[in-house]
């Protein structure tokens, strides 16, 4: 058997209609000519208009640049199409004969009102100040810190024996017991001549047999020279003059000093500077 279509479903009837719901479109008549017109509104679609929006009223006799009447409502002439005049409308306030927005008025329309901040922020009003505050004091002086004390650098240690650096003041050659010649070192100070190999502690040691332990002293200051005699056994001598039991003797540059029956001669640095 052959099948039927699907029945369409029924027209919804017209809004306000005395069925209810939605109707058809009106349809429009063609024109020859001309250009139609814009459709009208729908009765029954859209939202109700609010206030502040829309297109501005027209007036009574509202036409065209061509001068052809505008039916109300419209924008363009039925004969050809063309614009609404401009100079027919009454303007007033702003350009488009309304605000954007309908003065105090609560609606869908109306701008959302700006958001407060309460506290210090990017919107609202700037924070206010706090009360009974002190302003603030001048910053304190600045204090250099303290130098840094560097603990004193210990002296290295002496060798057993050995003695702090002196001042050269001359020397004692002598020939006697070697033909090639030996010397004794002279300090500024005091200089204090024994025999050798004694375990007594002496600067210039003297290997003979009539030298006393501690036989004589030879002290410098600056330039000048003491011999003196140490009360030695067989006595102390200046160029082969004896000086006494603890005697003293002032020295020159190339004298001759016997201490028993060892010579030696004497050599100033500062004589010879």
């Amino acid at each position: 058997m052959p099948l039927k279509p699907p029945p369409f479903p029924p027209e919804p009837p017209i809004y306000g209609a005395p069925g209810g719901g939605y109707g058809s479109a009106p349809s429009f008549p063609e024109q020859q000519g001309s250009y139609p017109g814009p459709p009208l509104p729908r009765p029954g679609f859209g939202p109700p208009p609010q206030p502040g929006f829309g297109p501005p009223p027209q007036p009574q006799g509202a036409r065209c640049v061509q001068g052809h009447a505008i039916p109300a409502g419209g924008s363009f002439c039925m004969e050809g199409g063309h614009p609404i005049a401009l100079d027919g409308i009454q303007m007033s306030g702003d350009p488009f004969n309304q605000t954007a927005y309908a003065p105090n008025q609560q609606g869908a329309s109306a701008p959302p009102p700006m958001p407060q901040a309460s506290g210090s922020g990017a919107y609202g009003e700037p924070p206010q100040p706090q009360q009974n505050i002190a302003p603030p004091g001048p910053p304190p002086a600045y204090i250099p810190p303290p130098p840094a004390v560097r603990p004193p650098t210990p002296a290295p240690p002496r060798a057993a024996g050995q003695e702090s650096r002196r001042t050269l003041a001359g020397f004692l050659v002598s020939f006697q017991d070697d033909a090639l010649g030996r010397f004794w070192p002279l300090w500024q100070g005091k200089n204090i001549i024994g025999r050798a190999e004694t375990g007594q502690k002496v600067d210039i040691e003297i290997a003979h047999g009539t030298t006393s332990t501690h036989h004589a002293t030879v002290e410098i200051d600056g330039g000048r020279l003491v011999l003196a005699d140490l009360g030695s056994t067989n006595g102390t001598f200046h160029n082969e003059e004896a000086i006494g039991f603890q005697g003293r003797r002032e020295l020159r540059d190339g004298d001759k000093i016997r201490f028993g029956g060892f010579s030696v001669i004497l050599l100033s640095v500062a004589a010879r500077a």
